[in-house]
C-alpha cells in the first residue's frame, strides 16, 4: 500500500480503522503546515510547540467524528482553531490583541511548498458559490490575506471578508467544530 499518493481523507479513515502507519504518514504530511500556521499566530515557541502537541494528540481523540465524505483539511484546521482557541483561555490571553505583524516565524517553520492545487481544497459536492469557493482557496490553501484576495477577485477586502464568512458559516453547518472538542 503506497501512502505517499493518499490524500488527506484516506489516509484518516485507514487510521479510523487502527492503520497506525496511516497516522505516521498523516502527521508527516500535515505538520509543516499546522506548524507554520500556529507559528504566524503565537509570538512563543515553547507555546507553539504545545498547541501543537496538543493539536495532534486532539485529532487522536476525535479521529472517530470524522466523516470521510467531507474534506479533511477544514476538520484539521477546525481541530487546530479549538486547540487555540483553549490554549488562550487557559493563559487568560486576549488572541485578538497579538498582532499578526509583530510574530516572527523562524524560516524553518515556514512553508516552502504548495500542498494545494487551486480547485483541490473543496470538494465539488461542498456547494458554495464560484468566489466563496475561491476566497475559502485562497485564504485557507494559500493563506492569503484579504486584501489579496479582493485584488486577485477583482472586488473590495469588505467584500473579499464577507465572501470568507459567508463560506466558513455554510461549511460549519456541515462540519460542527464543537463537536471535535
Amino acid at each position: 500500500m503506497s501512502y505517499d499518493s493518499m490524500g488527506g481523507n484516506e489516509l484518516m479513515i485507514l487510521y479510523q480503522k487502527g492503520d497506525l502507519d496511516a497516522f505516521d504518514h498523516l502527521y508527516s504530511k500535515y505538520k509543516g503546515m499546522v506548524y507554520g500556521y500556529l507559528c504566524k499566530r503565537v509570538d512563543n515557541r515553547s507555546d507553539v510547540d504545545e498547541i501543537f502537541q496538543n493539536t495532534f494528540l486532539r485529532l487522536h481523540h476525535s479521529r472517530t467524528r470524522f466523516k470521510g465524505e467531507f474534506p479533511f483539511e477544514p476538520w484539521l484546521f477546525a481541530v487546530v482553531r479549538n486547540s487555540l482557541v483553549d490554549y488562550f483561555r487557559i493563559k487568560k490571553k486576549d488572541y485578538n490583541t497579538v498582532s499578526i505583524d509583530t510574530v516572527t516565524v523562524p524560516a524553518s517553520a515556514i512553508q516552502t511548498e504548495d500542498v494545494h492545487e487551486p480547485g483541490q481544497l473543496l470538494p465539488e459536492k461542498i456547494k458554495l458559490n464560484i468566489k466563496q469557493r475561491q476566497a475559502i482557496e485562497l485564504r485557507y490553501g494559500k493563506d492569503i490575506s484579504l486584501e489579496e484576495i479582493a485584488s486577485s477577485l477583482n472586488t473590495s477586502p469588505s467584500n473579499a471578508r464577507q465572501l470568507v464568512s459567508r463560506a466558513l458559516k455554510k461549511l460549519r453547518k456541515i462540519i460542527n467544530p464543537r463537536e471535535l472538542i
